[in-house]
């Protein structure tokens, strides 16, 4: 397995695990999911959307592939909807300087 499905399987481990849920509703189901791996594994693109009106977008890329100096840049977007029925998103981007979210109320 390489380096970028690695990362990319445990962001998905990662996101499954952090999904809410709540006792007396029936958990969420993946409506619609793309995966760009083409060029793994220096890069990758997935989108999903699931029954509660969530999503999830990302795409990641290593940077100065083969060299001392690569990295892995990834920025994406999830979409939530709360108890109340307020939108959210957070945005993100991580790389050499760190992890970056910002989480906006949409509605």
């Amino acid at each position: 397995m390489t380096q970028m499905a690695l990362i990319v399987g445990l962001c998905l481990l990662a996101l499954a695990q952090c999904s809410p849920y709540i006792a007396n509703q029936a958990r969420p189901q993946v409506l619609q999911y793309e995966m760009e791996t083409a060029d793994m594994p220096n890069s990758y693109k997935f989108h999903y959307d699931a029954s509660d009106g969530s999503s999830r977008t990302e795409h990641g890329a290593i940077l100065n592939p083969g060299t001392k100096d690569s990295a892995l840049d990834v920025a994406g977007a999830v979409r939530w909807y709360d108890d109340k029925g307020h939108l959210y998103q957070m945005t993100y981007k991580a790389g050499k300087r760190g992890y970056r979210t910002i989480i906006k109320k949409l509605s």
